[in-house]
């Protein structure tokens, strides 16, 4: 059955049985050898030699089969070996088959042992092939992938489905500067390798199409953040039932970036001097001893030096830095050849030649004017900030105060009343407190902490009180001169906003008057449709109050005229003006519903008018005087003050006008009385305390008595009030006795009328 010679170790205790398998096999046609061994020592001495096949019986003295199986597959472990017994049962076979015993023929049935004998010889041709063949592979392997590794391309396996790499050499980590570990398992993606994610799905794309690509321009990202310019070859491999994307990288960065430098110089040089001609900023070439070699016509714009009166020149700019090779960079404030002043941002770098050496310099340069005038509008915000905060805390301290003088000089009036006395001198010292209240709320008007706040009042009247603060805003050279109209001029609108409009145009005349000057505010009642109003009105009918101030100062010019409103423009020297007064101005008018115009009068200066729709006064309600002195009932009313001079003055005047008043300098100890006394009628309490505040002692006060009234009195400003939450139920200080005597007669009638 072959045509070689088997050479076959037999190891069996009975020669009978030796012989009837050495006839069998004989008789099956195979041309065999065999040797015959019944011990221990004989098997020892002929695994020395070379075996084909291994017949042996299982129960054989002073050998136990599963010991000689095991000696054999140490010293051959492909060598077949068949079992030839009459003693063994299934399971034990099946058991002895898993232990690497070839196969199993009983005794009984030797005309099995032929073909079990082919069958083994035939596995084991086979086993040797494919041992073999692994040897082979594993030798091929190993110079595939010697040449893998030490290939002079990048080379790289990835799935193609998901892009996780599998594999890379080591000339592709090198071109992309990643470890070994850090890319295998992970995507090329994921290692954020592809510019975009379309580039993979592009390359996937044209391989299932074409098959393969071959030295295709492809750019990807190093490790390093960097751009490499390579060549790629790329084709789909099928490994088992796996698809894979296999590529080649060459690393042609170098050659491209030199290719590109070479082939783009000419046009780059063109694209440069279009660049630099048509920059936004300006740019200045010198030579390296400061000379002008060029300008670009934004130079030009900025400057309104012309390139040909540049060149040549030398302006000696920083020399002593710049020839050092370094790049300077900062602001400066420059001239214009019409003599107006700019502020410019300037980069001044060196341009060196191949050998390194200093041929030129180049500056940047920025016009900045507009964003140093945003910077100073910002610190302007912040002082007007700080100088508001200051006035507020001013205003309480100045507040309280006057509302002492105020309440002591209405009791000592009082009882000069009583007694017949002249109280002349006491009218003064309120009309006075009056006046130093309308100067505290001025103050916080100009410093922007008032808000917004509408109520009928008298243009004239409102001039001609700011006259006085508004002289001080100018110059003892410059004189403020009022003109008004003779009837009274009524607005609805905040009066502070109408005042703040007054100072900043007075500040702008200021600034335009050199030397000796005036400025003159003037009113009157125009009608419209009657003539077009000077304000550019477009209004039919109606009347309006004109406010107009007129200044001796330098003027507009006309060219300039119609940009004055518009925000962050201004006409004034760097640093001397935010570009936001006439903005704010200008929307102040709109929200009165009114117009604003500018316009140069003969004489010269310039001259603002404003028109705002007048609006009839609503009917004057009695003054508590002429309606003789209002009195309480003996009502108790608590009041909490932690000033101890404020405190008294506004006891002492309750118990004048007839009510009864218990007093507390904090809010703890508000809360203290209120808990002992009964039939508290209304709580007057001070905003600001020590410990806990005016609302929280009234959130005390109404879970004591329910739906008890409450007045708060503060020093501070609205804004101040409404960061607090308090809206209504207010009264300013200083607050003349007899209204706040008034409101305490409203509130408490209200409480009546609504059953408390």
């Amino acid at each position: 059955m072959t045509g070689e010679t088997l050479n076959i170790l037999v190891i069996e205790d009975s020669a009978t049985d030796f012989k009837l398998i050495k006839r069998q096999v004989e008789g099956q046609g195979f041309a065999a050898t065999f040797t015959w061994i019944a011990d221990c020592d004989r098997l020892a001495e002929s695994l020395q030699e070379s075996w084909d096949l291994v017949l042996a019986d299982y129960n054989i003295p002073h050998m136990e089969f599963e010991e000689t199986l095991a000696t054999i597959r140490s010293r051959y472990p492909a060598l077949p070996v068949i079992l030839v017994s009459g003693s063994v049962g299934e399971e034990q076979a099946v058991e002895l088959l898993k232990r690497g015993m070839s196969d199993f023929v009983h005794k009984d049935n030797l005309t099995r042992l032929a073909p079990c004998i082919t069958r083994a010889l035939k596995e084991t041709q086979e086993h040797r092939a494919r041992v073999q063949a692994e040897k082979a592979l594993l030798s091929s392997e190993r110079k595939y992938r010697s040449m893998f590794d030490n290939a002079p391309v990048g080379v790289g396996i990835g799935e193609l489905a998901t892009g996780r790499l599998i594999e890379v050499n080591a000339a592709w980590l090198e071109i992309l500067g990643f470890k070994h570990g850090e890319v295998v398992g992970r995507t090329a993606v994921e290692l954020g390798i592809y510019l975009s994610n379309a580039q993979r799905l592009a390359i996937v794309q044209h391989l299932k199409e074409n098959g393969r690509m071959i030295n295709q321009p492809l750019r990807l990202r190093r490790k390093s953040g960097e751009i490499a310019d390579l060549l790629c070859s790329a084709e789909i491999v099928d490994i088992g039932s796996t698809l894979y994307m296999q590529f080649l990288l060459i690393d042609v960065t170098e050659k491209m970036n030199t290719k590109r430098a070479l082939a783009a110089s000419e046009e780059t040089l063109r694209k440069l001097y279009v660049a630099v001609n048509q920059s936004p900023t300006a740019v200045v070439i010198t030579d390296r001893y400061g000379t002008i070699d060029f300008v670009n016509p934004r130079f030009s714009e900025m400057t309104g030096y012309s390139a040909e009166e540049m060149v040549g020149k030398n302006p000696q700019l920083l020399w002593a830095q710049l020839c050092k090779g370094e790049v300077w960079q900062g602001d400066f404030c420059n001239t214009r050849k019409d003599g107006t002043m700019f502020w410019e941002h300037d980069i001044i770098s060196p341009i060196r030649n191949q050998a390194g050496e200093i041929t030129h310099y180049m500056a940047i340069k920025e016009d900045i004017s507009d964003k140093r005038a945003m910077e100073e509008q910002l610190r302007q915000a912040q002082k007007m900030e700080a100088v508001g905060q200051l006035a507020g805390g001013v205003a309480h301290d100045f507040n309280n105060i006057m509302q002492v003088i105020t309440g002591n000089a209405y009791l000592q009036s009082m009882e000069n009343q009583l007694r017949g006395m002249d109280t002349q001198h006491l009218d003064e010292i309120i009309r006075a407190v009056e006046h130093g209240s309308s100067l505290t709320k001025s103050l916080l008007v100009f410093s922007h902490k008032n808000a917004v706040e509408l109520t009928y009042f008298d243009l004239n009247e409102l001039i001609g009180q700011s006259r006085k603060l508004a002289s001080k805003l100018v110059t003892e050279e410059i004189a403020i001169e009022l003109e008004l109209c003779a009837e009274p001029l009524h607005l609805l609108a905040d009066a502070g906003l109408v005042q703040q409009i007054v100072f900043n145009m007075v500040t702008n005349a200021r600034d335009a008057i050199s030397g000796r000057g005036s400025v003159t505010i003037a009113t009157r009642r125009v009608e419209a449709g009657e003539a077009p109003l000077p304000c550019g009105c477009s209004a039919t009918s109606g009347s309006y109050a004109m406010l107009s101030i007129r200044d001796t100062g330098h003027g507009i010019p006309e060219e300039i005229r119609g940009r004055i409103f518009e925000p962050f423009f201004t006409t004034k020297e760097i640093g001397k003006g935010t570009g936001l007064g006439l903005a704010m101005i200008y929307g102040t008018v709109q929200r009165m519903n009114g117009f604003i115009a500018v316009q140069s009068p003969a004489e010269g200066g310039t001259e603002f008018v404003i028109c705002v729709p007048l609006t009839p006064p609503p009917a004057a309600a009695p003054h508590p005087d002429e309606e003789g002195a209002v009195t309480g009932s003996g009502e108790l009313i608590l009041v909490v003050e932690d000033e101890e001079a404020v405190r008294s003055a506004l006891t002492r005047t309750l118990v004048s006008a007839g009510y009864r008043a218990v007093a507390a300098g904090s809010g703890e100890e508000a809360l203290a009385l209120a808990k002992r006394s009964t039939g508290i009628a209304m709580a007057l309490i001070d905003m600001i305390l020590p410990g806990i505040n005016g609302i929280e002692c009234s959130q005390g006060l109404n879970a004591l008595h329910p739906s008890l009234p409450v007045i708060f009195l503060t020093g501070y400003d609205n804004d101040m009030l409404a960061e607090r939450g308090i809206t209504a139920n207010v009264l300013h200080k200083p607050i003349q006795s007899t209204r706040l005597v008034q409101r305490i007669k409203e509130v408490l009638e209200v409480r009546e009328e609504q059953g408390g």
